[in-house]
């Protein structure tokens, strides 16, 4: 060595200093890959469709004055229309969002329905922005 300069010595680092540094990687490597996978689940979890009332297929023997329609999550705004014989509109108005319930849309029908089929038509726009619509039958007895 010449007079005036210093080496610099690098030490290999001791097996827990080896077995730590590893550890911190892969824990730190396993948090980047949990925070992405929950950052895409939540991306594609859009609202599903919960429940109808009244249900899809059946056949009610009561007075229906209503149709309430029932989602998983929050909505923006949604609508629906019911038509029975020929197409002929029976539901009062557009419908839109139930003022006691976020996640559901309803619509007040006509008095004195005549015993028959009948179709629900509905879309909504879900709190995320996602659009989504449908339909289900039922019949009045």
């Amino acid at each position: 060595m010449e007079r005036g300069r210093q080496a610099i010595v690098l030490a290999a680092p001791t097996h827990e200093e080896a077995i730590m540094k590893f550890q911190f990687k892969t824990t730190a490597l396993a948090s980047v890959i949990a925070v992405s996978l929950l950052f895409a689940a939540a991306a594609e979890a859009h609202v599903q469709l919960r429940s109808v009332s009244p249900r899809s297929g059946s056949t009610v023997s009561r007075k229906l004055n209503v149709v309430r329609i029932t989602f998983t999550g929050p909505l923006r705004s949604g609508r629906v229309t019911v038509v029975g014989a020929g197409n002929r509109v029976v539901s009062v108005g557009r419908g839109g969002r139930d003022p006691r319930a976020v996640n559901r849309v309803i619509v007040p029908l006509r008095s004195g329905l005549r015993p028959g089929r009948y179709r629900a038509s509905w879309s909504i726009v879900a709190a995320d922005g996602h659009h989504q619509s449908g339909s289900f039958r039922f019949r009045l007895r």
